[in-house]
């Protein structure tokens, strides 16, 4: 399967979006609001897994302070770093998660982990993405999700929503894209677009 076909398949609609953030949200357990939060992060950032698993407390509260994430080039795919705008909806998911985190018992060092499992370490990549699928399948979403198509359903938002003069370069930079080039592939069209065209084409 090709990259593009990946971006075509791989995002969540937006009632698939609801619909999953909803089941999480109505569930009163720590944990469900753990995950929710760094859902949510991932969603209105549009940062990778590994960047999720490398943040700290101290990335949290620079965020919260300057509207910006600093991601070093050691928690970033390709081994370089930038810094993206955190808007609202990602601030308040910051804030969750440290609220989370003191709920859980966990003190607040500046180098400590953001996202905590309940054995006292740092949640891993293996367990991100075992939350995500027992959510996408508590949410009875017919596609199992990954937390990377957390990163191409805001591009897709991105590209479709924004009233931005030229929303591929909006992309590139909240992705961090190096060459416009791999920001290409989120101008193709994606499957509610395409089946739509296909409806009006019958």
């Amino acid at each position: 399967m090709t990259y593009e076909r990946k971006v075509f398949e791989r995002y969540l609609t937006v009632s698939e979006e609801r619909r999953l953030l909803r089941t999480v949200a109505r569930v009163d357990d720590v944990l469900a609001r753990r995950d929710h939060a760094w859902m949510r992060l991932l969603r209105h950032t549009g940062i990778r897994l590994v960047t999720l698993c490398g943040l700290t407390v101290y990335h949290a509260r620079e965020a919260l302070r300057t509207e910006y994430l600093t991601i070093e080039p050691e928690i970033h795919k390709g081994r370089y770093g930038g810094r993206i705008y955190v808007p609202k909806p990602g601030r308040r998911a910051l804030k969750a998660l440290l609220a989370v985190r003191r709920e859980m018992g966990y003190p607040e060092q500046p180098d400590g982990a953001l996202v905590m499992s309940r054995n006292h370490r740092p949640m891993s990549r293996r367990s991100f993405q075992a939350r995500m699928a027992l959510w996408c399948r508590e949410a009875g979403l017919e596609r199992t999700a990954s937390p990377h198509w957390w990163r191409h359903t805001l591009a897709k938002r991105l590209m479709t929503q924004s009233t931005a003069g030229d929303p591929r370069a909006i992309v590139q930079r909240a992705l961090l894209h190096r060459d416009i080039k791999t920001t290409m592939v989120y101008t193709l069209p994606d499957r509610d677009a395409y089946e739509q065209a296909m409806e009006e084409a019958s």
